[in-house]
């Protein structure tokens, strides 16, 4: 779960580096390249942070059903001994 918000955290660094150096480029085309592989790691950034909120949710889950799961089994264990 780090890893994925690691890894979005590292592109959005990437993305402000691409920005800074087509602020100082003196070539329009190099600029405009610049900029497009920002825009890029922001995207990569954004997926970065839905898996790792996927991820977090899923364990969220799944704790949630164990957890229910333990309860219907106690209630079953009380039924049982009645």
């Amino acid at each position: 779960m780090l890893d994925a918000w690691n890894r979005a955290e590292r592109y959005h660094d990437l993305a402000e580096e691409c920005r800074r150096l087509a602020t100082t480029t003196l070539s329009s085309q190099m600029k405009k390249r610049y900029l497009l592989m920002a825009k890029d790691y922001i995207l990569l950034a954004d997926i970065a942070e839905q898996a790792h909120l996927t991820e977090r949710a899923i364990k969220d889950s799944k704790r949630r059903i164990e957890s229910f799961m333990a309860q219907l089994d106690r209630l079953q264990g009380i039924r049982n001994s009645e």
